[in-house]
């Protein structure tokens, strides 16, 4: 069979996506290399194409492609993933189409019901080859007996399978086809791609807001051979920069520590970033003097708040006091870091919102903040939905630039305090000179954020006036 294989189509609040251009779609290389011999396979990265959605029915049409599958973590994209599939289907009769990722684990009926005719839920790879092996008639599993497939009967029912077991050992897991993604350019070194490798899958902790302990299930870690193994693979393709995929790079730190010790003594170093929770940064120094020397260049610390009743709201195993070291220990060595934050959480009150920003531009290289959002699949949804405080079920809503919750405080308000800080970070006369000069990747990355800004203001001014463009 030949597949091809998409992320969900560009939309105008997928800023991260613009922002960070050197972080390919692992998923899609893994999900590949799963079903990729015998079957032929095509990435088609849809998300970077922005305006150009319309290549993706060109692939289809060139490729002569049987199924099409989307990767669909983030629930506000699950619209448009709907809405593409229908049309795909409408133009192509007898194409299959097959979804994955986050958003529809969660909420498989949905897309069976718009246009999807396959859902895999949670962890893919076993469960997306035996699905497609199905498909082709050279499986030798009925597709009721397939592990973590939802579908429709040719009564019409729906039928979700129960789920497969996790993934426990990956040294006999094929590498992900990493060559069949798309270029990435690397922000360190020019001229050169930019790749993504996974080191562990899951995460052990459990933040309100997030969606990964419920996705993922139990936290799970590769041997450090088997890193090391795709790291040499890296390598060879020629690629001189990667982004690590974890959730909490450096769990385990002494496994970090010997990793990166492998790395320097085998001659594997190599530019890489990845995410860093604050208390780690903060407890290991040397583990960061260390991991710089093996590679590190960049990290996306989720610092959350400045405010202590916010972050136990949220579950968050952090301190104020533990945000601040984590930046002096990262700093010291020359590590950039993107300090992610949210906005309108409870027990944030106006004086903490004011902080976010101040500390914030202090203690990052690159400020993020997002509305505190009860994305589909997390603790903070459903405790939301069993309260009846959630004032929309519409999907485009959850896109982390919407007030959501019904508490007291007035959207419109906490909309327009979004909008003022983030105006005074991107407003500063320091950050506006780094995104101008852009000569290193520090003043790359300002200049990235600065132009997915304003993409997502002109795209969201015009959709207001009923033009639609992405």
């Amino acid at each position: 069979m030949r597949i091809i294989l998409s992320t969900a189509p560009a939309r105008y609040w997928q800023t991260t996506n613009f922002m960070l251009t050197n972080f390919p779609p692992l998923g899609l290389a893994v999900a590949a290399a799963a079903i990729s011999p015998p079957h032929e396979v095509r990435i088609v990265e849809n998300a970077k194409h922005r305006l150009r959605s319309h290549d993706l029915f060109r692939h289809v049409k060139e490729f002569r492609a049987d199924v099409v599958a989307f990767t669909n973590n983030f629930y506000p994209d699950s619209l448009i993933t709907q809405t593409v599939s229908r049309q795909l289907k409408e133009a192509f009769p007898g194409l299959i189409t097959i979804v994955g990722g986050q958003a529809p684990s969660f909420l498989p009926e949905v897309y069976l019901d718009n246009g999807v005719d396959y859902v895999v839920l949670y962890e893919a790879e076993h469960t997306f080859a035996a699905l497609i092996d199905f498909l082709a008639g050279t499986g030798d599993t009925d597709i009721a007996d397939i592990p973590g497939v939802a579908w429709r009967t040719p009564e019409g029912e729906i039928k979700l399978n129960p789920r497969r077991e996790l993934l426990q050992d990956w040294a006999e897991q094929p590498l992900p086809r990493l060559d069949l993604l798309p270029h990435y350019p690397s922000v360190t070194s020019k001229g050169y791609g930019s790749t993504a490798i996974e080191l562990v899958r899951g995460c052990p902790y459990h933040c309100k807001f997030c969606t990964r302990p419920t996705f993922w299930g139990k936290h799970r870690e590769k041997s450090v051979d088997r890193i090391l193994f795709e790291i040499e693979h890296i390598k060879r393709l020629g690629f001189r920069e990667m982004m690590v995929t974890d959730d909490t790079m450096a769990f385990d730190v002494e496994k970090m520590s010997v990793l990166c010790e492998e790395m320097i003594r085998r001659n594997l170093a190599i530019p890489f970033g990845g995410t860093m929770r604050a208390d780690t940064a903060t407890k290991h120094p040397e583990l960061i003097k260390l991991m710089r020397r093996a590679g590190l260049f960049f990290v996306n610390v989720g610092f959350e708040s400045y405010s202590r009743a916010a972050l136990k709201d949220m579950n968050k195993s952090t301190t104020i006091e533990k945000n601040r070291q984590a930046s002096e220990n990262l700093r010291k060595h020359g590590v950039l870091i993107l300090g992610s934050h949210v906005y309108g959480a409870p027990g944030q009150t106006d004086e903490d919102l004011e902080l976010i920003t101040k500390d914030g531009m202090e203690h990052c290289d690159f400020f993020r903040m997002n509305m505190y959002t009860p994305q589909v699949g997390s603790a903070l949804f459903y405790e939301m939905t069993r309260q009846g405080r959630m004032p929309s079920r519409n999907p485009e809503m959850f896109n982390q630039f919407e007030y959501l919750f019904d508490d007291g405080r007035d959207p419109q308000e906490m909309k327009w305090g979004f909008v003022k800080r983030q105006l005074q970070y991107y407003m500063n006369p320091r950050i506006i000179g780094h995104a101008i000069r852009g000569r290193n990747p520090k003043e790359q990355i300002i200049r990235r954020a600065y132009l997915s800004a304003m993409m997502f203001t002109t795209y969201r001014s015009l959709r207001k006036v009923g033009i639609e463009i992405m």
